[in-house]
Formats: C-alpha cells, sequence, structure tokens
C-alpha cells in the first residue's frame, strides 16, 4: 500500500512539474517594439516622374513590402529525404508562406567528390534553381565540421596531405556553388577537443596546427582567398561558452574577413531554455564586436521536455537501440506544449528581432517527419499541417512585421512618402484604370536618398 501510494505521489508531482514547464509566462518585453520600430524601418520618399500627360492626373497606389531585407530562415536539412515527392512540393509551400532564407546542409560526407553519380549534386542544384525562382536567400553549412566527414577522412594518417585535402573541399563548395553567398565556415569550432566528441584525423590536424586558434585562422585566411566577398559565419553550439565568446574576440584583434557570429539554441532540455534576460543578455555579450548576430539553429519543441542534457542522452541512447532494430521511438507531440511553443517563439522572435546587432533567425526543423532527436520540434505536424507556433510567426513577419499603403487620391507631382520596414516593395499606380507597375528596394542606407519612380503612359 505505502509502495502504491508513493507511485501516485510521484506521479502527481511529475504531471504537476510537466505543467509547471509547459505554460509560458509572457516576457515583459520592455523597449522592443519601439527597438523594431527604430532599427527595422525607415522613412520612405517617393517621387514620380510622369509623361505631361499624366502628370496632373489623380491617381491610387498599391505598395507592398514583399521581402524583408532580415532573414527570417529554416533548416532545409530534413528536405533531402523528400526533395521531389508530393511531400516535398508541400513542404516548400509552406516554407513559402513564412520565411525568406534557408540553410542547406552540405556536410562533407554527402558532397564528397570520391562519391561516383552522387545524387546530391542534383539536389544542390534543384535547390539553388528553386531558391532563384523563389526570391529566395541561402546559407551553406558547413564548410568544415569535425563531426561530419567520410569515414575515409576520419582514420586518415597522412595529416600533411589531409591539409591539402580539407582546403580544396572547402575550396570546391564555394567555387562549385557562387549562388550561395553565406557560409558556416567551421562549424562549433571550440568542439573538436569536448569530452563527448570522439578523435579523429581532424582532431589530429588541428593539433599539427597548433591547436584550435592557429588552426581557425588559418582557415579563415583560406577561404578569404578563395572569395573575400562571401559572408562568413563563425558558429557554436552554445554563445554562453566563455571559449566562443574569447575566440570571436581573437578573430576581431587578427582582422579575419567574417561576418557574423552564429548563435545555436536548441532548447530540447529545461535547463536550456533561455529566460528573458539571458537571451538579452547573450546577445549583448556580442554585440560590441562590431559583427553581425545570427541565430542560426533554434529549436523549441511542442513535446515533453527532459529536464538536463543527462536525461536527454539516456532517452537517445534507448532510442538508438530501439531504431537499429527497425522500431521508431519519438517523443509525441502535446498540445500543452504545443501552446507553450508558440507563446515562446512569439517572444523570443520579438526580443531576437528588435535588437540592431541581429540579422537572422533560423528555425531549425520544419516538420515533425523523421524528428531530430526524437523530439516534436517542428513547426508543422508530420503531415505538414501547422502548429500554433507556425501561424504565430506567420502572423508576425507578414500581418505585424510587414508595411501596406493604399492611397487612393494621390497627387502625382507631390509624390509621397510613408515609414517602412527595410526590404523589397512592389506597387502599383492606377491612372483611369491603368495600372502601372514598379518596384523598389528600401534599407537604411538610402534613408537620405529620394526613390524615384518613371510612370510612362507608354511603357
Amino acid at each position: 500500500m505505502k509502495t502504491f501510494l508513493k507511485y501516485i505521489f510521484l506521479l502527481l508531482l511529475v504531471n504537476t512539474y510537466s505543467q509547471q514547464n509547459s505554460n509560458h509566462i509572457p516576457w515583459k518585453l520592455e523597449g522592443a517594439n519601439e527597438r523594431i520600430e527604430k532599427y527595422r524601418k525607415g522613412k520612405v520618399k517617393i517621387e514620380f516622374k510622369t509623361d505631361k500627360e499624366l502628370k496632373d492626373r489623380q491617381a491610387t497606389v498599391n505598395i507592398q513590402l514583399t521581402d524583408h531585407d532580415f532573414k527570417f530562415g529554416v533548416s532545409f536539412t530534413q528536405l533531402r529525404r523528400f526533395w521531389g515527392d508530393d511531400y516535398g512540393k508541400t513542404y516548400l509551400n509552406r516554407v513559402k508562406e513564412v520565411f525568406n532564407y534557408a540553410t542547406i546542409g552540405m556536410y562533407w560526407q554527402l558532397t564528397d567528390e570520391r562519391i561516383k553519380n552522387n545524387k546530391m549534386v542534383k539536389y544542390y542544384e534543384e535547390i539553388i534553381e528553386w531558391a532563384d525562382k523563389n526570391n529566395f536567400r541561402l546559407k551553406g553549412h558547413p564548410l568544415m565540421w569535425h563531426e561530419a566527414m567520410p569515414d575515409w577522412v576520419r582514420n586518415f594518417k597522412n595529416l600533411d596531405k589531409l591539409d591539402g585535402l580539407i582546403k580544396n573541399h572547402m575550396k570546391r563548395l564555394i567555387e562549385t556553388y557562387p549562388e550561395i553567398n553565406d557560409w558556416d565556415v567551421y562549424n562549433e569550432p571550440i568542439g573538436p577537443f569536448k569530452p563527448h566528441i570522439p578523435p579523429s584525423a581532424i582532431t589530429e590536424w588541428i593539433k599539427m596546427k597548433g591547436g584550435i586558434y592557429p588552426a581557425m585562422v588559418e582557415i579563415y585566411e583560406f577561404v578569404d582567398n578563395v572569395d573575400p566577398t562571401k559572408n562568413y559565419s563563425n558558429n557554436h553550439y552554445h554563445a554562453k561558452d566563455p571559449e566562443f565568446l574569447k575566440i570571436n574576440n581573437f578573430f576581431v584583434e587578427k582582422n579575419l574577413n567574417f561576418s557574423s557570429i552564429g548563435m545555436q539554441a536548441h532548447m530540447q532540455t529545461n535547463d536550456n531554455v533561455m529566460s528573458e534576460s539571458q537571451l538579452w543578455n547573450q546577445i549583448k555579450n556580442y554585440e560590441g564586436l562590431g559583427k553581425k548576430i545570427q541565430f542560426t539553429e533554434i529549436t523549441v519543441t511542442s513535446s515533453e521536455r527532459f529536464n538536463n542534457w543527462k536525461e536527454h542522452q539516456a532517452f537517445l541512447k534507448k532510442r538508438d537501440e530501439v531504431m537499429s532494430n527497425g522500431g521508431v521511438m519519438n517523443l509525441p507531440s502535446l498540445p500543452e506544449y504545443e501552446n507553450f511553443q508558440a507563446d515562446y517563439l512569439k517572444d523570443f522572435y520579438t526580443l531576437v528581432f528588435s535588437h540592431p546587432s541581429v540579422s537572422s533567425i533560423t528555425f531549425w526543423n520544419l516538420t515533425d517527419k523523421n524528428a531530430w532527436r526524437g523530439h516534436a520540434g517542428g513547426l508543422l505536424f508530420d503531415d505538414l499541417k501547422p502548429k500554433k507556433a507556425f501561424n504565430e510567426l506567420k502572423r508576425l513577419i507578414k500581418t505585424t512585421w510587414t508595411t501596406k499603403i493604399f492611397e487612393s487620391n494621390l497627387d502625382l507631382k507631390k509624390g509621397m512618402d510613408f515609414n517602412g520596414f527595410y526590404g523589397k516593395y512592389e506597387g502599383e499606380i492606377i491612372i483611369e484604370n491603368i495600372k502601372y507597375p514598379f518596384e523598389f528596394h528600401h534599407s537604411p542606407e538610402q534613408k537620405d536618398k529620394v526613390i524615384v519612380v518613371n510612370i510612362n503612359k507608354n511603357d
């Protein structure tokens, strides 16, 4: 009887704890909306140049933001598993509903030039073609990573020859895909000598270079020589790791060519869910380095979270056993955690978007299909139907943070001005039922300039 009562008590305790951690307490977000107005928007002044015939006519104007300068991203690392089928097509349509930026997984074992008739080559080419057609920006991830390499590299013995192979691999990616302007150079540079990382030829190569710092300097100088016009990012899994701040300071002192500091935030355990102050302080720690800050990998689950990484690892070990025997072991999405995911992301995105140093936010997995680490960490369910979080981000990005202008009695001689979000715009002037389309780009660099729109009857 005592054992039974103890069991019931533990069940109640666990349930209470779970409920406490499934409720998001709204953040204060003091000054966030004001900062968004200040840093993400600016005055637009438009001057209309017209034919004499049109100059004195009354006009109607419609203007709409079509693409943010800010990069609202998602990872395409899942996409290769269903590229080209109906599921993949629906996935891409969902992507276009919210996002304008995507990270492509270009890991060495997938892009290895030794693979004959490598199907990934066609996959990358088709993604780039799709991105071009849909006005989508791309990021390559990564040029190098000690956890992603072909087996023949992992066990390579000739370190001097490996040096050339590493550099050739990075050069080949940059030159093969010139359409990609953003690259994670060396993913998680503080990681190679962490206790959980098994040694490999890459760690031995780093030792040969004198350690992480000189090795990273050599890598960044090399890619700069290959193409200095690209946006190179230094990306790590824990921005709160003091060593990561140290290495970024070192890079700045060495005047290395990198444009962005990448911060990951995989919040699959309770101790990794950042509070408002933790997130803000994390950004503040890096803002003084003069580099753009990217939130490169965001995960907020709609499944129950573990308390800490140790508990999570135990689950992953069991999950690996199940999967090795052909089984499936994933945590289900739960309504209370779906509410948490939506509410938390609304505050997270608002706070991050409000800081002028941040240039992008990338949510890691769009769908729960092929769940990463067994969590329901997507914004969509397995069947690609949206969760509350997907709809919340769509509302923020496409409704709250957008600019639409309609004016029915426009004096073309006077022109017009308005306050709008930075990005690409499309508009049309309507005069006597004839539409005159135009487009322009509004950026902080243009705030003191006049945008001239030419309207000609014969165009």
